[in-house]
């Protein structure tokens, strides 16, 4: 599992097998499948390049941090599930062109 660190370097989010954890890393939040990042909405919210996870407009959401080593594992029966619910409602999965911004 990675960490997912914002601006000022906290923990914001965990990414597992592809999953975007919340904090808790009990919900999924998010699937990254590609370089294409996607949420509860059907089309992608942004891209991760660079170890940068990115809004559609270029600017720098969260980056990727230090892999964590869990006392206790996430629960992945349940996870999945999760993850499979957001995947079956995306029907636009056609990342577009991001221009990196500097912040």
């Amino acid at each position: 599992m990675t960490s997912i660190i914002d601006k000022s370097g906290n923990t914001v989010a965990f990414l597992y097998q592809n999953m975007i954890l919340d904090i808790s890393q009990q919900v999924v939040i998010g699937l990254l499948l590609g370089n294409c990042v996607f949420g509860k909405q059907p089309a992608p919210v942004g891209k991760f390049f660079n170890a940068t996870f990115r809004k559609k407009n270029g600017k720098i959401i969260a980056k990727l941090g230090e892999d964590v080593l869990l006392k206790k594992s996430p629960k992945d029966a349940h996870l999945s599930l999760q993850a499979w619910q957001l995947l079956t409602k995306v029907n636009d999965h056609v990342c577009i062109w991001i221009d990196e911004k500097k912040s």
